[in-house]
């Protein structure tokens, strides 16, 4: 009965110490943070998710920048889609086991709440791609006890502020918040590295420049491009297209008429590869092919180069810095003397999704990357 009655009395100590603070629950799982989503939002998380569920348009690709993949159990259904093979995504190919991973839904964005509960998260990332989905993920929440962080997978380039918030956002949700900034500060010291490469190169240096087959919601032919191409904005160069209408803003894409590409005549051409899988294959069968575009100045003089594909899933940021190096050195090649562009491209890759990834992207589109294509005069 001694023993009993001290055994009785150390439960009761412990207890006490417990509710007191003194002792700690070694693994924290209870602690919560509160933390404000995208959508004004304050939604309580665990303190130290270590099983995260992500959906929508680009909703892995932050998690990646942040190095915190190994926590993914369940995926976007197009980031389940992708074969080795086809997979255009620097942090796909990084991360092979991303592609073996439960997915949430049949659609993009879509989260059944049954495969939700049966990946068994501590918690949901969603990107909101600037919808509303406040209620949606309410409703989600409620129906599965899961908490939902909404954020806006916006491209640094053309919302640097809004990205920053975004990735500080899931930074502070991951536990990741060092990581953040060595993001942030290393893709401005890209930027920077380009602009001082390039902010003094005289107008009469300047050829006049047209990217075609640029991937938006698919695959497309040499008539798709971007008036905000960020790889010449930050060379500092003339794109034939800016301040093209889109409709929607300059930072979309824009489909031009044929007519309107010859009249612009530009020096060089760049062909992003996404086109290859375009209908009747894309950019350069079109060239290679049509007597019109065959009969460019850049066809006719030899100045057609291929480019990363930089659109899978949302735009990969990492894939636009790679294709501005190697652009440069196609435009300046003075200037950028020190740079082989496939090892940059790895060299940003490594930092950025944690492998060198370009010699498989380049595989991916049939080893033409930063090359001269051979477009045949007609």
């Amino acid at each position: 009965m001694k023993h009993l009655f001290f055994f009785l009395v150390l439960v009761a100590i412990l207890a006490v110490c417990f509710s007191a603070g003194c002792i700690s629950n070694p693994d924290n799982s209870d602690a919560t943070v509160t933390v404000t989503d995208a959508a004004g939002r304050e939604v309580v998380i665990p303190a130290d998710p270590q099983r995260i569920a992500v959906s929508g348009s680009g909703s892995t690709r932050l998690v990646a920048y942040l190095g915190a993949l190994d926590r993914v159990v369940a995926v976007d259904s197009q980031d389940g889609k992708t074969t080795s093979s086809t997979d255009l995504r620097p942090y796909g190919l990084a991360n092979p086991g991303l592609r073996t991973l439960p997915v949430l839904g049949t659609v993009k964005g879509q989260v059944d709440p049954e495969l939700l509960l049966a990946a068994s998260p501590d918690l949901i990332l969603k990107s909101s791609s600037g919808a509303d989905l406040a209620g949606e993920a309410d409703e989600l929440t409620a129906k599965t006890g899961i908490p939902v962080v909404l954020y806006s997978q916006y491209d640094p380039g053309t919302k640097p502020e809004e990205f920053a918030t975004n990735l500080r956002l899931l930074g502070k949700v991951l536990g990741k918040e060092q990581r953040a900034e060595d993001i942030l500060d290393y893709f401005a010291e890209i930027e920077g590295d380009l602009n001082n490469r390039t902010k003094d190169v005289s107008d009469a240096e300047k050829p006049l420049l047209y990217v075609g087959g640029v991937a938006y919601s698919g695959s497309h032919g040499f008539y798709s491009t971007q008036p905000n191409y960020l790889p010449f904005r930050y060379l500092h160069a003339v794109n034939a297209a800016a301040g093209t209408d889109t409709g929607v803003g300059t930072t979309e894409n824009a489909k031009i008429a044929k007519e309107q590409i010859l009249a612009w005549d530009p020096d060089i051409v760049f062909v992003d590869l996404a086109t290859l899988t375009a209908a009747g294959g894309g950019s350069i069968v079109e060239l290679s092919t049509d007597p019109s575009y065959n009969s460019m100045k850049a066809v006719r003089s030899g100045e057609v180069y291929a480019v990363l594909p930089h659109t899978s899933m949302g735009a990969n940021y990492e894939t636009i810095l790679a294709d501005a190096y190697y652009i440069g050195k196609v435009l300046y090649p003075d200037r950028f003397a020190d740079i082989d562009p496939a090892v940059k491209a790895d060299e940003i890759y490594e930092f950025v999704v944690g492998a060198p990834v370009y010699s498989q992207l380049n595989a991916n589109v049939r080893n033409l990357s930063f090359t001269k294509l051979e477009i045949p005069l007609l």
